[in-house]
């Protein structure tokens, strides 16, 4: 099983440039991961300059190796 590296959200902003938050997961859980990304997402979307943002995960492969996956495809934020 993969191991959880590092959460990244990256978002567009109103302006048209590409950003980027990345933290290490607070636990390899599924609800402290969802906890992360909601706490991530909530102060993108309060900062009122983002239009969409997307999530992949980092992740260490059982080779050694690292790997990337897309885990929230593009979202709108209203």
């Amino acid at each position: 099983m993969p191991q959880v590296i590092e959460l990244q959200v990256f978002y567009r902003t109103k302006d048209g440039d590409i950003e980027s938050v990345k933290q290490a997961p607070s636990g390899e859980d599924i609800p402290s991961i969802k906890l992360d990304v909601a706490r991530i997402v909530k102060s993108i979307k309060d900062s009122g300059n983002a239009e969409y943002y997307y999530m992949v995960i980092k992740v260490r492969k059982s080779d050694g190796s690292f790997g990337y996956r897309t885990m929230i495809p593009k979202t709108m934020l209203v």
